[in-house]
């Protein structure tokens, strides 16, 4: 077993029950470090992640997604929205958007762990870690808005 995935494994140990009622957790994707801290979607906890997956970064599809998004970014920043990618094929370069966009290292495993199997997907894992939604179509920014509202975790608290 590779350090990565030990301490993967053991981040996701140390966390126990957070995961105890998400119906559909989204599998350990470790993030580049940052000061020297090593990050895994895990930090992000109580935040919306927007994974975007693709071939590569020069794909049309993935392009028009991050337009799509540019668009009333304003309203996924609100929510503390985080906008990461991975990609299969990386190809050195900067991801050119107004949008900060995180690049996962080792993207072709994060494609294969989230059954990336066109040529572009979506993904939107809500703050609670829960895969709320994964399509290989466009999304316009109502509809990514729609999801994020009605979240496994917001439909939960709703019932309380």
């Amino acid at each position: 077993m590779k350090p990565t995935s030990l301490l993967l494994a053991l981040m996701l140990l140390s966390a126990g029950l957070s995961f105890a009622e998400v119906v559909r957790p989204v599998p350990p994707i470790a993030f580049p470090p940052v000061d020297g801290q090593a990050r895994s979607l895990k930090s992000f906890a109580g935040q919306p992640v927007i994974l975007l997956l693709a071939d590569s970064a020069k794909r049309g599809d993935f392009r028009t997604q991050l337009k799509e998004m540019q668009k009333s970014f304003d309203r996924l920043a609100i929510r503390k929205t985080v906008v990461a990618a991975a990609f299969k094929n990386p190809e050195p370069g900067d991801i050119h958007s107004d949008i900060p966009v995180i690049t996962l290292p080792e993207g072709a495993r994060v494609c294969e762990a989230l059954k990336l199997k066109g040529k572009f997907s979506i993904a939107l894992i809500g703050p609670d870690g829960n895969l709320d939604y994964i399509t290989d179509k466009i999304l316009n920014i109502n509809r990514i808005l729609e999801v994020m509202q009605n979240s496994y975790e917001m439909q939960k608290a709703a019932h309380r």
